[in-house]
């Protein structure tokens, strides 16, 4: 998965969160949106890192493992709008409805973690990773409304 990858994923979940057409989709929007904003969070740390990358192993590593969960989040999302919407269609022939969950336990862990190394870096100036950048973006998202709520939605600490 490329930079413009999770771009991509980012405009498929913004597009998910602003018209949800499935009512499955609908119920979970609380769950993209705070998944959005920790992806745009993740997004961040890719592109102040974008040149410095290939400097040092551990910041390749991370972004290696940072594309790798956005990856599995985008799968988990494909696979239960493709749910979402074989629900609908059987709903519209059956009057009985099993609901669908978002499962996003795994992505979630991976996030908290990768967070931490970002926030590490950031706030110790690791790999020539600029710090003021980073609160630039903190800044950024504590203006947007649900910054942070993924995980106090799901009480992780």
């Amino acid at each position: 998965m490329g930079d413009t990858d999770v771009d991509f994923f980012l405009e498929t979940l913004k597009q998910l969160i602003v018209s949800p057409k499935v009512e499955s989709i609908r119920k979970e929007k609380h769950q993209l949106k705070s998944l959005e904003e920790e992806i745009k969070y993740m997004r961040g740390f890719l592109k102040v890192t974008e040149k410095k990358r290939n400097k040092h192993s551990e910041v390749m590593n991370l972004v290696r493992h940072i594309k790798d969960v956005v990856s599995e989040a985008e799968n988990t999302i494909e696979l239960f709008v493709v749910q979402a919407f074989k629900e609908c269609v059987k709903k519209m022939f059956e009057t009985h409805q099993d609901h669908l969950s978002l499962a996003l336990e795994s992505v979630k862990k991976e996030i908290k973690t990768l967070k931490a190394e970002v926030k590490k870096i950031y706030d110790e100036n690791m790999y020539d990773v600029n710090g003021v950048a980073s609160k630039k973006l903190e800044q950024s998202f504590s203006k947007t409304e649900g910054i942070g709520t993924f995980f106090q939605y799901f009480n992780i600490q």
